[in-house]
């Protein structure tokens, strides 16, 4: 799979993020991007400083790929 367009992604992201409410799990999902590489991050809501994990670094394939299987491992 060459390089996933990043709306994809997004949208991917929004739909972890749906799955995890609906699952009544406080943690959240965002994307930093940069100038080579794409950051998924989990965002722990309960913390007062939302507290932000790096879960992985690449490029947009690797991050949808990511992304579908929390959301599989959530449902």
């Amino acid at each position: 799979m060459s390089n996933m367009p990043l709306n994809g992604v997004y949208r991917a992201v929004f739909k972890a993020n749906i799955a995890m409410s609906q699952s009544l799990l406080q943690d959240r999902f965002q994307i930093r991007k940069d100038q080579r590489h794409i950051t998924l991050e989990k965002v722990k809501m309960l913390d007062k400083n939302s507290q932000i994990e790096p879960i992985l670094t690449g490029d947009s394939s690797d991050i949808y790929k990511k992304i579908q299987e929390i959301i599989f491992s959530i449902q």
